[in-house]
């Protein structure tokens, strides 16, 4: 331990601010600058360990290269006394394992994770996997000259690049932190940026609980759970929160990298939705995979249509049962048509109104009957006419009288 006062490669000690199983950190004054700087020292008696200067080493190499507002920044490496050193940027604030999760406001866990998530994502890009995601490795920076609370990502002390994606050290010593490792490090899987993902939804699970998902202090417990069982429900351990918390982590979560959100940052929108109570539903939603830019499925028109100012006469056609083709004027259409589900309008489901009947049919209908009973009449007088004069009538020839002679 070096002692208040003491200089260290140009650098004044003020006074420690951390001590890990690799080495501590000093907050000192930069030799030159006037400004604090936060002094990581690797412990002396790991010099000679070639695999562990190699990772020290390499913690600097790999962030001086990343420049992001929620990474610590990496100013300069060296050796001193056979003793390696780091000088990075000093945080003023605490850790986010320091907090107490119960007073800890759930917006505030969740604006956490969101900047995490971003300097996830931004490192990600740059081919860099963290591998050691916890509360503890996120630094909350205190609010001061007109700025607000700020998040930090740091310790990248196990970090690798994507193509070197090993779980395990030489020795085969594991190196993350068993309460938030991923299933695929645990298992010696091939590792991608979805690694870091669960490992900041177990960090976001502790935020809110104060608990890992799997608490346990049998490590052959934790790993087992990791493996092989489901992720906890979140609204079980903490009550209140929304439900839909719940999908979110579980999705986080998923055992298969595959099955989990395609970045931090949709995991982190999605947290930052299911907890808006104005924004999502009570219910808890599947987990099941995401696309990269998350969307719903709309089975109606994105936006609502008038009905009619004028009701259009309804079809006397039963309701179809297929879709009902387009209007004649199109709607303006900013990108590709999506196939929809076919559901049937609010108007179709309306009772069609009686046809209007026309008087035509039955004027016709009147004229034909009129004539059918004009001629049927004439037929029965024709008929009646003829069998009068079948019968036997009195003779219309005047009677011819024999008038006999007078007698003479």
């Amino acid at each position: 331990m070096l002692a208040s006062g003491a200089v260290f490669a140009g650098y004044r000690i003020e006074r420690p601010l951390g001590r890990g199983g690799m080495g501590s950190v000093y907050l000192a004054r930069h030799p030159r600058l006037p400004r604090h700087t936060a002094l990581k020292l690797l412990n002396p008696e790991l010099f000679y360990d070639k695999e562990i200067r190699a990772r020290f080493e390499r913690e600097a190499d790999l962030v001086s290269r990343l420049d992001h507002p929620n990474i610590v920044t990496v100013y300069d490496r060296g050796l001193e006394n056979d003793q390696l050193w780091i000088s990075m940027q000093y945080v003023d604030g605490i850790d986010a394992g320091s907090v107490d999760p119960l007073r800890l406001p759930p917006e505030r866990a969740v604006q956490i994770v969101t900047e995490t998530a971003e300097a996830l994502d931004y490192a990600h890009t740059a081919g860099v996997l963290h591998r050691d995601v916890k509360p503890a490795n996120v630094l909350l920076a205190r609010s001061g000259g007109g700025r607000g609370e700020r998040v930090y990502l740091t310790d990248f002390g196990i970090a690798r690049l994507r193509d070197d994606t090993g779980h395990l050290t030489q020795t085969g010593t594991f190196t993350a932190t068993l309460a938030y490792a991923s299933p695929e490090q645990l298992s010696g899987a091939t590792l991608d940026h979805r690694a870091d993902q669960y490992s900041m939804a177990c960090s976001l699970f502790w935020l809110f609980t104060g608990g890992s998902p799997y608490p346990g202090n049998n490590p052959a417990q934790i790993i087992r759970a990791h493996l092989q069982a489901p992720p906890p429900a979140l609204s079980s351990v903490r009550p209140g929160l929304p439900i839909a918390l719940d999908a979110v982590l579980a999705k986080a979560m998923a055992k298969r990298p595959q099955d989990r959100f395609d970045s931090c940052g949709e995991f982190a929108a999605a947290a930052r939705q299911a907890l808006d109570p104005r924004g999502v539903s009570t219910m808890p939603t599947p987990a099941v995979p995401m696309q990269a830019q998350p969307t719903q499925a709309q089975p109606f028109p994105n936006q609502a249509q008038p009905f009619p100012s004028q009701a259009q006469p309804f079809p006397s056609r039963p309701i179809p049962t297929r879709p009902i083709p387009p209007a004649p004027a199109p709607r303006p259409n900013t990108g590709p048509p999506i196939p929809q589900p076919y559901y049937p309008s609010p108007q179709q489901y309306a009772r069609p109104p009686a046809p209007r009947k026309s008087n035509a049919g039955l004027i016709i209908g009147i004229c034909v009957g009129t004539v059918l009973m004009v001629l049927l009449l004439l037929a029965l007088i024709g008929a009646l006419t003829s069998n009068g004069n079948s019968r036997a009538l009195p003779s219309t020839r005047p009677a011819i009288s024999v008038v006999g002679a007078p007698n003479s």
